[in-house]
């Protein structure tokens, strides 16, 4: 049984219950609590639109992971993990059922399907509402979902180069690379800032630093483009690192005036 996050993380919180049910695979089981729905491009067919809903035994905070510009990209790397289960249900532009995908284990998991589920999903007030149950014997499930659907607006775009939340993740780029540890933290989120502050008192600022760096391309950084709505801003990045080029995301806030970087997801080009 997957037993839910392990640790509260800014994107995990109480919340209005938009989803509830069950779903077993094999010898797995997730006690479904919570869902996000996003428009996105379908695991089938990866240029035609869809409707997605990712459900988990975590209660995410939603409006957090609305700021990030790849909703699915965000909750694979800031949800799932070995005892937070994520399985996304896919629904055609008219709020048919399509199929669904999930990876619990080695074995354990499915690409995409689309045996017969029993749907009365529909779309609705800019929410899918409805109902969904799938009685195959290796894959059982039944789920009641009310979830509002994330809007796409991330703000105007920005000018060439991100503006100043482009210009403050650049100077955050050089201060990573050269290990700057008082320039890093000003760079920072506040909430960033408060997990360095644990991480030193515990002695482990070099390994949180580490996990900064993971996914940051080291060599060279490139802000493709970048969006702003109010306080929150994304950037579209690409760069250059030891394992070859990177891409993904930028996410800040402006606190105190200060656009400061609160998080970065980049994956492998062509992964």
């Amino acid at each position: 049984m997957l037993a839910g996050a392990a640790l509260l993380r800014p994107w995990v919180v109480a919340a209005e219950e938009s989803a509830r049910g069950a779903f077993h695979s094999g010898t797995i089981g997730l006690d479904v609590r919570s869902a996000i729905a996003f428009r996105g491009r379908s695991f089938l067919r990866p240029d035609d639109d869809a409707f997605i809903v990712a459900v988990t035994n975590a209660r995410m905070h939603g409006e957090a992971l609305a700021d990030y510009y790849d909703r699915r990209r965000a909750v694979e790397k800031r949800i799932r993990d070995d005892e937070t289960g994520v399985v996304y249900f896919e629904f055609r532009p008219d709020g048919s059922y399509r199929g669904l995908s999930y990876y619990f284990a080695s074995g354990n998991g499915c690409g995409f399907c689309t045996s017969d589920v029993a749907s009365t999903v529909r779309l609705g007030g800019g929410r899918l509402a409805g109902n969904l149950k799938g009685s195959e014997k290796e894959r059982r499930f039944e789920v009641a979902l009310d979830v509002p659907l994330m809007s796409d607006d991330h703000g105007p775009a920005l000018a060439a180069g991100g503006g100043a939340p482009g210009a403050a993740y650049l100077a955050y780029h050089a201060a990573l690379v050269g290990r700057d540890h008082a320039k890093l933290k000003s760079l920072l989120s506040l909430d960033r800032q408060r997990s360095w502050t644990e991480a030193a008192r515990k002695g482990s600022l070099d390994g949180f630093v580490d996990y900064l760096a993971r996914e940051h391309p080291e060599k060279s950084v490139r802000i493709v483009r970048g969006f702003a709505k109010g306080d929150t801003a994304v950037l579209l990045v690409t760069g250059d690192s030891m394992v070859g080029e990177l891409s993904g995301e930028v996410l800040l806030m402006k606190e105190n005036e200060v656009w400061r970087v609160d998080d970065e997801l980049l994956d492998p080009v062509g992964r």
